[in-house]
């Protein structure tokens, strides 16, 4: 591997060598067969003593090389000026190409588009266990299952924050925990035990929960969550229990 970067290497010194020889030796020869014309006129009209052709002749060249000059010059500052534009400090526009390139450009952005349409799903289709590409929930991609985890442990949640006696205790499966809420929380039973069946049928059957069966949990959870209080009496029950 050392072996071939080297190589590679010294090729691309080799090949820059070559490079510098035949441009030098092509700026030699032009320079060599320009400076001769003129100076055989010039040579001529001295012998001929013709002073006035000197001056016409060396007026002529010198323009065309204050010219040239000119024109170097002005290239290497419009070079410097656009090395210095990058990256540009506005977004270009159509009047910053010509017509034909922005047509061009604006024609390759429509054919992208159609491109990115054409790929999209037909329709909105559903599989069981995952949102579809074009969802109204807040979490695309993500499978329902973990959705639901992660939303039944805001039934802790909810009753914790009403007294921190009624958090769940290491073990307890949800419809245990559920049958002790009710004992000291006020919510809908009947939401209670219609959600905890569906959850653990959804977690623990080998079936995918489906868009609308999903859609049907989260409402009845989100019902759920509403519906529990906590009674005053029983309020100052947990806090003496929890005292002792």
């Amino acid at each position: 591997m050392k072996m071939a970067s080297h190589n590679s290497l010294l090729s691309d010194r080799w090949a820059r060598f070559l490079y510098r020889c035949s441009l030098f030796l092509l700026i030699f020869f032009t320079c060599g067969f320009v400076i001769v014309t003129p100076a055989d006129l010039i040579s001529q009209a001295l012998r001929n003593e013709q002073i006035y052709n000197v001056i016409i002749v060396a007026a002529t060249y010198f323009a065309v090389g204050l010219v040239a000059l000119l024109l170097y010059l002005n290239r290497l500052y419009d070079v410097r000026v656009a090395l210095s534009d990058i990256p540009k400090r506005y977004v270009p526009g159509n009047h910053d190409f010509p017509r034909r390139c922005a047509n061009a450009i604006e024609a390759e952005l429509i054919r992208c588009r159609l491109i990115q349409e054409s790929l999209q799903p037909a329709d909105n289709v559903s599989h069981p266990g995952l949102p579809p590409p074009h969802s109204e929930f807040d979490f695309p991609q993500v499978p329902y299952l973990e959705v639901l985890i992660e939303s039944v442990k805001l039934l802790e949640i909810k009753a914790s924050s009403l007294h921190p006696a009624l958090r769940r205790k290491p073990g307890m499966s949800w419809k245990e925990y559920t049958l002790h809420l009710e004992t000291y929380v006020s919510f809908d039973v009947v939401l209670a035990h219609q959600f905890i069946d569906a959850y653990e049928e959804a977690r623990y059957s080998a079936r995918l929960i489906t868009e609308d069966k999903f859609k049907d949990m989260m409402r009845t959870f989100t019902l759920l969550l509403r519906s529990i209080e906590l009674p005053e009496s029983v309020n100052e029950v947990l806090s003496e229990y929890q005292y002792h």
